[in-house]
């Protein structure tokens, strides 16, 4: 389920990366479920507010990016 929060591809569960940490220049497909239909391929530095936290990362990790920005 959507937080409905901006967030970028690379640290979003559905951004299709096998890596454990994907980077911003990554190109990858987007398995979110109302987006696949589409079959995008995007990179980690996109995003969208469909984002939700990839698993094993912190829940803040946007706003903590965002802040060194």
């Amino acid at each position: 389920m959507s937080d409905d929060q901006w967030g970028h591809c690379q640290h979003c569960q559905y951004f299709g990366s096998h890596a454990r940490m994907p980077l911003g220049n990554e190109e990858a497909e987007c398995k979110q479920p109302t987006l696949s239909r589409y079959k995008l391929v995007v990179f980690g530095a996109s995003g969208c507010e469909l984002f939700v936290v990839r698993a094993g990362l912190r829940p803040d990790i946007e706003q903590h990016e965002q802040a060194f920005a």
